[in-house]
């Protein structure tokens, strides 16, 4: 009996040991997700605007930059590089170490300048990984208060017959490959007209020296409200029923085209950086974007109409659909052989 006893015994303190094993293991096979934490960031992170100081742009990303503070507990400076449309920035961010302490503020200028090839050896498209969208805008096109033109199909009509002008900063900018892109699709015969600034463009369209006034949504908003400019289409696919300015408004969709080309804000890192950081910054900049104080900045700035955030798959997906519009549009006008 002693004997079954102890047999019994032996097997239970066996069982036991097992057991013991078992947890053990699991909890070994939990050590490496614990090793996954990344100790990041350690020090600030500079968030490059390859824009100037006082643009859109740079209030954007100035904002965005406090609440990524808020966020992941270290300084997020902004530094501005301006010049050729955003492409000092873009290649001084590219000459940085890919170790996630340098995040670029891009604009869909830097998928036109990957199409003019503007860039030489810096490419968005090959050299960037995208991280995240974060705001975006839309376009509307208006004519001064004492244009004759009192709507799109009118003005669609003329300008099949007679070319309309238009103003801009830089030929072979956003401006002007957004509208060339409309007037491909309406027959409209449009000419650029170069001007050194946005002040001197909106000069040019209240002293009626061009036909139309193109611009984004949150510039265009004070000369719509103050009757200087009467808008005729909104680039998009909804009605802007929450503006009062725009209720009666159409979009371009509701007149029968597809042109939606908008402007819009984002942030990429330097390919190599280490996966873990990426997404670690995703994430970061998608709470910024969800936090209360970031939707009162882009309703006070008009920039909560349009879907503003994307992942880096989606805003991946949204360079590549507008590269080959920018690109067919470039050859299209002889911007691009």
């Amino acid at each position: 009996m002693k004997k079954r006893v102890l047999s019994l015994s032996l097997v239970l303190a066996l069982l036991l040991g097992l057991v013991g094993c078992g947890s053990s293991t699991g909890n070994d096979a939990a050590a490496p997700a614990a090793e996954e934490k990344i100790d990041y960031p350690t020090r600030p992170i500079e968030m490059v605007v390859p824009f100037g100081e006082g643009s859109a742009s740079d209030t954007f990303a100035r904002k965005f930059a406090e609440l990524l503070t808020k966020q992941i507990g270290q300084p997020v400076q902004p530094v501005n590089k301006d010049g050729s449309g955003g492409l000092i920035g873009m290649i001084y961010a590219h000459g940085q170490k890919n170790d996630g302490y340098t995040i670029l503020e891009i604009t869909p200028s830097h998928v036109i300048a990957d199409v003019m090839g503007s860039g030489k050896d810096v490419k968005l498209m090959e050299d960037f990984d995208p991280l995240a969208q974060i705001q975006s805008d839309i376009y509307v096109l208006s004519v001064p208060a004492d244009s004759p033109i009192s709507s799109f199909e009118e003005l669609v009509k003329i300008g099949n017959e007679k070319e309309i002008s238009f103003a801009g900063v830089s030929p072979g900018g956003l401006d002007d490959l957004t509208l060339n892109a409309l007037a491909d699709e309406t027959g409209i015969k449009v000419k650029f007209v170069p001007y050194k600034s946005g002040a001197e463009v909106k000069a040019a369209v209240l002293g009626g020296e061009v036909d139309v006034y193109f611009d984004k949504l949150i510039s265009a908003i004070a000369y719509i409200n103050d009757g200087k400019v009467k808008p005729l289409v909104v680039l998009n696919d909804k009605r802007l029923d929450q503006l009062e300015a725009l209720k009666d408004t159409p979009t371009t969709v509701e007149l029968g085209y597809t042109t939606t080309i908008g402007s819009w804000r984002g942030f990429v890192i330097k390919k190599g950086a280490p996966e873990q950081v990426k997404q670690y910054l995703i994430d970061a900049m998608k709470k910024a974007y969800e936090s209360e104080e970031y939707k009162e900045f882009a309703k006070a700035n008009l920039a909560d109409i349009r879907q503003g955030f994307l992942g880096p798959e989606e805003f991946r997906k949204q360079w590549e659909a507008e590269y080959e519009v920018f690109d067919k549009i470039a050859k299209k006008t002889g911007l691009k052989q």
